[in-house]
């Protein structure tokens, strides 16, 4: 059902690009790190939101359904590094497709 999108996230993962999209009403501009299926079997991204980009959001690690995504941009932007406390096992995935 989400193919392309899993397409899509897997190749900013791949090429460290920024994304942008709106989830719950809000724009987020995140860092993707891990796009996976969490333990009810929902596909989701886990992302850092840099303080830069949060705009009035908490800074740091979330977790993104992709049900819940709107309008998704592979910016041209790119990260450096992976962030602190990045865990590529992540425990509350049950499978993981892709990750930095």
């Amino acid at each position: 059902m989400y193919s392309q999108l899993l397409e899509e996230l897997s190749r900013a993962v791949g090429a460290r690009l920024l994304i942008c999209f709106d989830y719950s009403g809000e724009t987020y501009i995140v860092e993707p790190h891990l796009v996976g299926s969490n333990q009810s079997n929902e596909d989701c991204l886990c992302a850092w939101l840099d303080r830069k980009h949060a705009m009035g959001k908490k800074a740091g690690w979330h977790c993104f359904l992709f049900s819940g995504m709107k309008n998704v941009k592979l910016l041209d932007d790119r990260f450096s590094r992976k962030r602190p406390g990045y865990d590529p096992y992540n425990s509350t995935m049950n499978r993981i497709y892709y990750r930095l």
